[in-house]
């Protein structure tokens, strides 16, 4: 098989994997999906296969039944939009009609009271159950449409088309990984949840972060770095050697209580006067070249 051959089919591929998107994501595809795939799991044995095998071959039994199922719809309601509210309107409905089948087993069990409220209330889960992949999916990509938005507006058009692409091929794969495990674990919320979680995750090793999430790493990065400011600051307020315009300028030392004298002036004239007939007035009196050289003795000759 050439180069040609497969480019080839890979855009075959690619653009029927195009029409089936939106009632995949947004309708109910994926409902069709599952029950193909989880009808093709459940009788491997009668196919002779084995269980890594059935789950291949229900994946691909799975994406014939939801572009069967989108053609359907297309032909029935007139296109995806009004497919899609179709089923927004029949989601009541599906509750109603599991609430009505888990009171009849319940009937046919002879269960009453509580017991029989409980039947009721899981066969209602399992007609919302139908619905949960839409729903679901509508919950998720409602959050991203403000992501959207703010990459038009910070990055332009680009951006925003570039961050429109992204969420979308991060919704499909989470909406197509939440459909197998739903078929593969076949209980209401948790299959799918668990897959759309784990469908998101891997493709946003692929395409990255998104606009919102680089957006809130970089308000953190700013705000830890305005702290650090803030903190080398403090410490230069507190140090009093701190660098002022590469000058070493000490900050002015706290003043010290020194205690002032009691004394009387009285008693400081006293005091000055014994130091004075003690020697202490002249210092010459005290010095001993002064003595012998007489130095001292003419300091008071006039």
């Amino acid at each position: 098989m050439g180069i040609g051959t497969i480019a080839s089919n890979g855009w075959k591929y690619i653009k029927r994997a195009g029409k089936m998107y939106p009632d995949f994501v947004l309708g109910t595809g994926n409902e069709a999906f599952c029950e193909a795939m989880r009808s093709t799991v459940k009788n491997r044995k009668l196919n002779g296969q084995k269980y890594l095998e059935s789950v291949w071959s229900g994946i691909k039994n799975g994406a014939h039944a939801a572009e069967q199922h989108n053609a359907m719809l297309k032909t029935k309601h007139g296109g995806f939009w009004k497919s899609t509210w179709e089923a927004l309107k029949t989601t009541p409905k599906k509750i109603m009609q599991g609430w009505k089948a888990g009171g009849r087993k319940a009937d046919r069990a002879g269960k009453t009271g509580f017991s029989k409220g409980w039947t009721q209330f899981k066969g209602a889960l399992s007609g919302l159950a139908k619905r949960m992949p839409l729903i679901f999916t509508l919950m998720v990509i409602l959050p991203e449409i403000p992501n959207i938005f703010s990459a038009f507006k910070d990055e332009g058009l680009g951006g925003g088309v570039g961050e429109t692409c992204k969420t979308a091929l991060r919704v499909g794969a989470g909406t197509a990984m939440g459909a197998i495990t739903q078929a593969l674990i076949p209980v209401p919320f948790v299959g799918f949840m668990a897959g759309y979680m784990a469908g998101d995750w891997l493709m946003s090793k692929f395409t990255g972060k998104s606009h919102s999430e680089k957006k809130a790493e970089a308000e953190q990065a700013q705000q830890e770095q305005l702290a650090q400011q803030q903190a080398m600051m403090q410490n230069y307020g507190m140090n009093p050697f701190a660098m002022n315009n590469g000058i070493n300028t000490p900050q002015p030392l706290p003043q010290l209580n020194i205690p002032q004298p009691t004394m009387s002036p009285q008693q400081l004239m006293a005091m000055q006067k014994m130091l004075y007939s003690g020697g202490f007035g002249n210092p010459m009196e005290q010095d001993f070249m002064a003595m012998t050289s007489g130095l001292n003795r003419l300091n008071f000759q006039c």
